[in-house]
């Protein structure tokens, strides 16, 4: 690891602020090449009470990182012919159906894994995880807060035939034809671990174990809870309260019927030899589990736009021209867990970004490691949005409230001229960076924002944290 000496400094004592900033108790980070570890260590705690250290080799929660083991299961079975991205998900799933008036027979796997099928966030996760938080903290802090509600006025979600009636019962409003737009959807991404138990006859878990962990190395990673309890080295979650106190919330949320969408639980180490999968073209053999070349330009190919020069793929963000490289990563959220992983193929490097706390800047933690890497300064963003006038009038357009079914709820308000968003009790400025498009800066870094107009020119919708959210109000 002595490659990294000359700019770790600079990374340790960036990771030192941001930790006592964001009170995060513990994190752990790592750089490779395609078949070396560069750098790899521990912050702060994995167990803040007991003083526990956190390492290379602490297990955490990865949740939507998970999305590209999805994608790759997929992957490993259409190399093989047993199915394609381009099948109908009735082809798979016949009792699949989304009451709207867009035909749902439109929607094929392709479509699940780009986040292009035309789904709304709904409540599904919220309901799926909801029987793993009962005894938790967390719980009484949302009953505080008044949010709880929210977890248990329906039935809980906890197998794939509950998630089937209730995105039929729930008849939500399909944001388009398929194919048209993007939106993040776990619902599909859960669909799509049915679609590879029904395919293979294994659970999604064992399948992907049999496949790509234990093909790989992938020794301490884990979609097990009871595994969790037989090691040491294992962190303990962490939640932030309203008023902004961390606290220990120590159960893991777990969804049996959201398990390929964002319940892998893994090391900082076992994913660098994950990204070295596809440093190295995705080298093996379908009989040892891994993708083979044929299988590396099908997991690679087909991007959507997602954002102003960014793309998504497969499990993937995938932002191209960035000094000469591509970024592909993906993050992931959820209590006790904030993630961040991804590689760059022209370069030889991956990294992985892992804390105990939801909410923190994992995403610009991740991109600092990457620009020393890359001998850039550790500031460099992955863009900048431009700036752009515009008058009041334009503005007032955007003034509202705006909600979906998943639980966002944002308020979009003018102030001396200047437009806010209010976003889970905390305001944040918008810069207008070009036609119906805002800047907000986000967990350290500045992101893009959309208004979008509905046929009659009003706005309809905004797209806000990968979402399309539903103007439900003009706040008038």
């Amino acid at each position: 690891m002595e490659q990294a000496c000359k700019w770790s400094t600079e990374f340790e004592e960036q990771v030192a602020s941001l930790m006592e900033e964001h009170e995060i108790p513990g994190m752990s980070v790592a750089l490779a090449g395609p078949e070396d570890v560069i750098y790899a260590q521990g912050f702060g705690y994995r167990d803040r009470e007991a003083r526990a250290r956190a390492t290379p080799e602490t297990t955490y929660g990865m949740a939507s990182v998970t999305k590209s083991f999805a994608c790759l299961a997929i992957t490993i079975l259409e190399e093989v012919g047993i199915l394609s991205a381009m099948d109908p998900v009735k082809a798979h799933i016949p009792e699949f159906h989304v009451t709207g008036q867009i035909e749902d027979d439109a929607m094929n796997l392709g479509h699940f894994m780009n986040h292009t099928a035309g789904l709304p966030a709904t409540g599904a996760l919220r309901y799926s995880m909801v029987r793993s938080m009962e005894d938790d903290p967390v719980a009484e802090e949302l009953k505080r807060n008044g949010a709880w509600d929210s977890y248990v006025d329906r039935d809980p979600i906890d197998t794939y035939d509950d998630l089937l009636a209730y995105l039929r019962e729930e008849e939500p409003d399909l944001l388009g034809r398929p194919g048209e737009q993007f939106s993040y959807s776990n619902d599909a991404y859960a669909l799509l671990g049915l679609v590879v138990e029904r395919a293979t006859g294994k659970s999604f878990a064992t399948f992907v174990e049999e496949n790509v962990l234990h093909p790989l190395g992938m020794d301490l990673s884990t979609f097990s809870l009871d595994f969790l309890e037989e090691r040491t080295d294992v962190t303990t979650l962490y939640a932030k309260s309203r008023e902004g106190e961390v606290y220990r919330a120590p159960r893991w949320q777990d969804a049996p019927a959201m398990v390929a969408a964002g319940f892998l639980r893994s090391t900082v180490l076992d994913m660098v030899k994950y990204g070295g999968m596809y440093l190295r073209h995705g080298t093996g053999s379908i009989e040892g589990g891994l993708l083979g070349e044929v299988g590396y330009r099908l997991m690679r190919g087909g991007v959507f736009p997602s954002a102003r020069s960014q793309y998504y793929g497969r499990g993937f963000t995938v932002r191209p021209n960035y000094h000469g490289a591509t970024l592909v990563e993906h993050g992931g959220s959820l209590k006790g867990v904030s993630s961040h992983f991804g590689f760059v193929p022209e370069r030889g490097i991956t990294a992985a970004v892992v804390a105990n706390l939801q909410g923190i800047p994992a995403a610009k933690i991740w991109l600092s490691l990457v620009n020393l890497a890359m001998d850039l300064s550790i500031d460099e963003v992955r863009s900048v949005e431009p700036t752009y006038e515009v008058s009041r009038e334009q503005l007032e357009r955007y003034v509202g409230e705006y909600r979906s079914g998943e639980g966002a709820h944002i308020k979009v308000y003018l102030r001396d001229g200047c437009l806010y968003a209010e976003v889970e009790g905390k305001e944040h400025s918008l810069r207008p960076s070009g036609p119906d498009t805002v800047a907000v800066w986000y967990r350290g870094q500045e992101v893009g924002v959309r208004f979008i107009p509905g046929p009659d020119g009003r706005v309809k919708a905004m797209y806000y944290g990968l979402r399309i959210i539903p103007r439900v109000s003009d706040g008038s």
